[in-house]
């Protein structure tokens, strides 16, 4: 015997069966607050010849991430709260997981590539321009957008993808950001300590958002409590609220 799946029907925070037009207006400012703040970020770095260093090349390509990742579950999520029809074609599901996974991944790789960034300026400052020339980080941005993985074999091979693809990255820069400390803390003055960490404070914030609620969500152990509403607050929280905090951070 054999049986087919053609639509899957969305369990959202709430329980009713009618629109939820509050919910639908937050998620609706949170979405426009998102798609604005990251568009001017590029039209501002973009435009600014003083901003075409490696930092803001980095960030641009971050806040290219947050829109698109922002673009893949929030107008399907809006269309749920608007109509009360929480169904989703199999077809739409499966390409909604794929391309959340996929900039997902992506998001990872930047922020993991902005920790680098951070440690060759603050450690090797004389050889900066030349180790982030502009061939390597074109190489180095082409190379985060390429690293997706695939998903479709199971839960063992998600967990296999959400350590080496998540995990992975958040270990570089914890070590990347040890040795920045390290360096830091060589620096005989106050003032030029408080400076050096400044430059650092925005990613770092970004960084314990995003993986903070990450890995709440994905590492927390598979049982009845993961799909309770807690967990659900908490995936709202990375996926709709760090792409929208993100360019305020970094203002």
């Amino acid at each position: 015997n054999e049986s087919s799946v053609s639509i899957f029907f969305i369990v959202g925070l709430s329980e009713t069966a009618d629109p939820q037009i509050l919910l639908f207006l937050v998620f609706l400012a949170i979405y426009l607050i998102t798609v604005i703040g990251n568009i001017v970020i590029l039209g501002v770095i973009s435009s600014d010849k003083r901003l075409h260093t490696p930092m803001y090349f980095f960030l641009a390509n971050l806040a290219a991430v947050d829109i698109f990742l922002s673009s893949v579950t929030v107008p399907k999520l809006l269309y749920i709260l608007a109509t009360a029809q929480k169904s989703i074609s199999y077809a739409g599901c499966v390409t909604q997981l794929y391309f959340f996974q996929l900039f997902m991944v992506v998001e990872c790789y930047i922020l993991t590539v902005m920790a680098y960034d951070r440690y060759v300026a603050i450690c090797f400052p004389l050889n900066y321009t030349l180790i982030m020339s502009r061939e390597v980080r074109i190489r180095i941005v082409l190379a985060c957008w390429l690293s997706c993985s695939d998903t479709k074999v199971g839960e063992g091979l998600f967990m296999i993808v959400v350590v080496i693809a998540g995990m992975g990255p958040l270990i570089f820069i914890l070590v990347t950001y040890g040795r920045i400390i390290a360096a830091v803390t060589k620096i005989s003055t106050s003032k030029g300590r408080q400076k050096t960490f400044s430059t650092c404070a925005s990613h770092f914030m970004v960084v314990a958002l995003y993986y903070g609620s990450g890995i709440f969500s994905y590492i927390w152990p598979s049982s009845t409590y993961a799909m309770d509403k807690d967990v659900k607050v908490v995936a709202v929280l990375y996926t709709i609220m760090t792409p929208m905090l993100n360019p305020i951070i970094y203002s």
